[in-house]
Order: C-alpha cells, then structure tokens, then sequence
C-alpha cells in the first residue's frame, strides 16, 4: 500500500475531529531496527507550515516502540509552541520514547488494543566478553537489593567482593551513565506532562511510577491501567477508534509490520538467488573407500563448490524496506533504506549479506484533490 490509499483514512479522521492531524511511525517490523530520533524533528516542522495560523489545535497519530527520549521531547516541545491543545492518538503501540511523547498530550486517545509503556531507558554496553549488552539502571537496583533482601549479605567484606564482581561485568562509568539516563526519563517525563498538569506533587507521581514500577521495559500498559496511573485518557469514542484502527492498518500493510524481514527468506524467494545456492550433485565413492580418504575427497569436492559459486559471484537481490512515515493529507515522508542482499556458500553453511546503499526521506508534497 502507498501513502496514495493511507491519505483517505488520515482525511476522515480530520473531518470527525474537526482539526488537522500528523501521523508518526516508525517501523515495528521483526528484523528492522527503526526507533524515533532527532531527524523527525525536521519533517515536523515541514507539515506544521503547511497548517493554516489560526488552527490551534491538533492530532497526532503515533506508532513507535521508542527511541530518543530527547527527541519526544523535542517534538513535543515544537507542538507546544505551535498549538494550544495537542492531542495524540494510540492505535496500537507507543512504548518508551513514545510513551513520553505521549505525556505532553492534553488527551491520548487510546484504542482498545493499544498499549502505552515504561519509560525506563535501556542502555546498551558491551561486557568482557566482547558481547553488547542491553540493561536499564533499575536492573543494577535489582540486582543490589537480591543480594541484601534474598541473599541476606551483610558482612562488609563479602558484600565489596559481590560489588566488584558485577563492576567486573559492567563498567562502573557505564552504571553511572544508566543512572543518569534513568533520571534523565523521569525529568522528561515530569516536563511533558507540567505542560498541561498544574498538579506537581501528581506530575512527580505519574512520572517515577512509569519508570520505577514496572518489572520490564516492554510491560504493556493497557487503557485501563493507564486511567489507573492517572494519564489524561480520553472517553472511549468507538467511531474514533475505528477510524484510528483504519488508519493503523494502512502504516501496517505498507510497512509489513506483521511479516518480519530475514534476508535468508528475501534472499531465496528471488528465482536467480534461490538458483546460485543449489547444491552440488552428490558424488558416489566405493563402499570401501578408506574413511580418512572418504574425508579428504569430501572437503575437496566441498571446497571445489564452493570456489566456483563463489567465483560466478552471488545475484544481487534488491530490497526497499520503509522505516518510519511523517505523513499528512497535505504532505507525506518516508524514511527509506535500498540495498541488496548477496551470499556465499561456506563449508559449513551459507553466509547472507546485507549491504545498505541509499538511505533518507523521500517527500512528497500532497495535492488538495489527493487526500480523497
């Protein structure tokens, strides 16, 4: 689906509201790595001068799992400048950065099946082993209190020696850093919703509760729970909510949220990549061949095969895969990534590729008769 059959869904959803709105996504796609940053915060800014001066209210429509807590708040912060009241709808998903994007909000109108989330920062550090590994500050707490509440350590000596032994696993500048980032969250937090909440003692309450009070980053938190945390969740509306459903559907298909991307599977499904993998022809050897020679002609027939697949040089097989939207019915942008994918054939398998060669928004100012 193009942004040409998203566009009808976003122009009913102005004419029920009675104000114009801005749709963001970014893509949830199993495989995709796509999360909300600061170059959104320019395309922003491109669909609010399009917006006549006199319009000091809007929607925007938001499907995210997170991203730069610093950039919700940025964006947040241009609506704000901008608009009056500011609400945000929900479809489905908007976890994290998202979820703090959210709190600026004078309303979030939630579908049924959407979900909020924590707004607790992961950080993501590489460990002795060489390996990345992701953990938020509170994990550190966890792992703290386990030891002075189950494990019941008190003597000094034996408590410095279970310290330094998680130092050894994670940098001590990089706890530091979590700690920081978990601070930075709550304040965040506590910004966006002082922009419309009078009420600090309930700000501070909304804003640790969604970073202390949960036991993982991706706990959803459905409408009612949200209600339950004191977040401004509009009336129910079923009308709204269909037509937010639609809209929803059409990001989901263009984005193919519910079809994850392995570049294996890409790979293969093209008629001359799934043809360069074919495997060799067996060869048949005597029954009493020597096993040590029976290993010997394998590994030379294997490498033999390999070099000439490798030698014809693996088919480039094309992909385009659309990362995130900020789109409207007067002007639309998508982020994109083009490349292709190659493979090589190992003795103990194949080896996929992935080479990325353009990537950027594509925009596409919108006509007054496009938007249905």
């Amino acid at each position: 689906m193009g942004h040409e059959e998203r566009l009808p869904h976003y122009a009913a959803i102005e004419s029920y509201r009675k104000r114009p709105l801005i749709v963001y996504g970014t893509s949830t796609r199993p495989g995709i790595n796509a999360s909300m940053a600061s170059d959104v915060v320019r395309e922003l800014i491109e669909q609010l001068d399009l917006i006549p001066a006199e319009q000091k209210a809007i929607d925007v429509l938001i499907h995210s799992s997170g991203g730069d807590g610093l950039a919700a708040w940025k964006l947040m912060s241009v609506l704000r400048e901008r608009f009056e009241k500011v609400a945000v709808l929900v479809p489905f998903m908007a976890f994290s950065a998202a979820t703090m994007f959210a709190l600026g909000a004078d309303e979030i109108v939630m579908h049924p099946h959407a979900s909020l989330g924590p707004i607790d920062p992961q950080i993501a550090a590489k460990g002795p082993d060489g390996q990345m590994r992701e953990f938020a500050y509170e994990d550190v707490g966890a792992f703290l209190r386990f030891i002075e509440t189950d494990v019941k350590l008190t003597e000094q000596q034996h408590y410095s020696s279970i310290v330094d032994k998680l130092f050894a696993c994670v940098d001590p500048l990089t706890v530091g850093a979590a700690r920081r980032a978990s601070e930075l969250g709550i304040s965040i937090g506590e910004r966006l919703l002082a922009t419309h909440m009078d009420d600090r003692e309930r700000v501070a309450k909304i804003a640790r509760d969604l970073s202390k009070s949960f036991f993982a980053h991706g706990d959803a938190v459905s409408r009612t729970r949200a209600r339950e945390l004191g977040l401004q969740i509009a009336k129910d509306d079923r009308e709204l909510e269909r037509l937010i459903w639609k809209a929803f559907e059409g990001i989901e298909t263009s984005m193919e949220l519910r079809d994850a991307f392995s570049p294996q599977l890409v790979f293969m499904a093209d008629a001359a990549g799934a043809e360069s993998l074919v495997p060799p022809a067996p060869a048949n050897l005597p029954p009493d061949t020597p096993p040590q020679l029976q290993e010997a002609v394998w590994n030379n027939i294997g490498q033999a095969a390999i070099n000439a697949a490798n030698q014809g040089r693996s088919p480039r097989v094309q992909y385009s895969l659309l990362l995130a939207v900020v789109e409207s019915v007067r002007h639309v942008a998508e982020a994109r990534v083009d490349g292709y994918l190659t493979a090589v054939r190992l003795l103990d398998g194949i080896k996929f590729f992935r080479t990325d060669t353009k990537a950027g928004w594509l925009r596409y100012p919108i006509a007054a008769n496009q938007a249905g």
